[in-house]
C-alpha cells in the first residue's frame, strides 16, 4: 500500500517537470505572470503596458482603457513556452510599479492608473481604468525628478495590488459611470486623428437615423392617426381612407430606410 503511494507522488511530482515552465523564487508576494512580446524597447521592469496597434507598449494616457499589466523581470512564478521571446508581464497579483506624484501624493489604498508619462502609474483621482491600488505611501522627498507634461515630478517603484478593472470613484451612478467612459474614449480618439474620423462619422450616422425616424413619425404617424379616425366617422369612404393610410405607412418605412441607408454609406465613406 505505502509503495502505490509512493509511485503515485512520484507521477504527480513529474507532471510539474513535463511542461515549459520557469519558477523564480522573490519574496515580493504571489503572483502568476506569463511572458508576452513587448514592442516598446524603450519599456523597463515595473512599466505599465497598454495594448496598441503594434503590440505591448508603455502606456501613455490617463486612465487608459487598454491596460494590460505591468512588466515584472522577476516574479514568483513565470509561465513561458519553449520558444517564446518577450518579457514577463503581470495582469493580477502583486508586483512593484514604476510610479510618479504627477497627480498628487499617493498614499497607502488609492488607486493608481496610467498617466502621460510613458510606462509611469500616478493617482486615480477619478473615474476610470486603474491598474490597481497602493500598497505602500510614495515618499516624494529625495525621489528621482523625471520630465513631466507641465516640469519635474518625483518618480520611483511601490508595491501594487494588480488588477486592470473599471474604479468607480466620482460617479456612483450609471448613467454618469457610462457618461464617462465615452468620454475618456472620446479623448483617446482625438490623439489618433484616424480614430476621430471614425468618431464622428459614427456620431453623424446616428444623428441621420435619429432624425430620419423623428421626421417620419411627425409627418407620417400623425395622418395614420387621422386616417383611423376618419374610418368611424366616413364608412362610405373607407376604401379612399384605407388607401392613405397604407400609402404612410410606406413612406413612413421608406423614410426610415433612408435614413439607415445614409447612415451605412457614411460610415463606409
Amino acid at each position: 500500500m505505502v509503495k502505490k503511494l509512493i509511485v503515485k507522488l512520484i507521477v504527480i511530482s513529474s507532471l510539474f517537470v513535463v511542461f515549459p515552465t520557469t519558477i523564480h523564487a522573490q519574496n515580493q508576494g504571489l503572483e502568476l505572470t506569463t511572458v508576452y512580446e513587448v514592442t516598446d524597447n524603450d519599456a523597463q521592469e515595473g512599466d505599465i503596458v497598454s495594448t496598441g496597434d503594434r503590440g505591448l507598449v508603455r502606456s501613455t494616457i490617463g486612465f487608459d482603457n487598454k491596460m494590460f499589466g505591468v512588466i515584472q523581470n522577476a516574479p514568483i512564478i513565470v509561465y513561458q513556452n519553449k520558444d517564446s521571446k518577450g518579457k514577463p508581464v503581470i495582469r493580477s497579483g502583486v508586483a512593484m510599479v514604476n510610479i510618479t506624484n504627477l497627480n498628487g501624493p499617493v498614499k497607502y489604498g488609492d488607486y493608481i492608473t496610467s498617466s502621460l508619462i510613458p510606462g509611469k502609474g500616478q493617482k486615480a483621482s477619478e473615474s476610470g481604468y486603474v491598474l490597481g491600488i497602493a500598497l505602500a505611501d510614495f515618499d516624494a522627498s529625495g525621489a528621482l525628478q523625471i520630465d513631466g507634461p507641465n516640469g519635474k515630478v518625483a518618480s520611483g517603484k511601490i508595491q501594487l495590488a494588480v488588477k486592470v478593472e473599471y474604479a468607480e470613484l466620482t460617479n456612483p451612478r450609471f448613467a454618469s459611470r457610462l457618461f464617462a467612459f465615452i468620454g475618456s474614449s472620446f479623448l483617446e480618439n482625438i490623439n489618433d486623428p484616424k480614430k476621430f474620423g471614425q468618431v464622428v462619422r459614427l456620431l453623424a450616422a446616428g444623428l441621420i437615423v435619429l432624425l430620419s425616424f423623428t421626421f417620419g413619425f411627425l409627418t407620417f404617424s400623425r395622418s395614420i392617426t387621422k386616417g383611423v379616425e376618419a374610418l368611424g366617422r366616413n364608412p362610405l369612404a373607407k376604401n379612399t381612407i384605407q388607401l392613405s393610410i397604407i400609402i404612410n405607412i410606406g413612406l413612413l418605412i421608406i423614410t426610415g430606410i433612408i435614413g439607415i441607408v445614409a447612415s451605412i454609406l457614411i460610415i463606409r465613406l
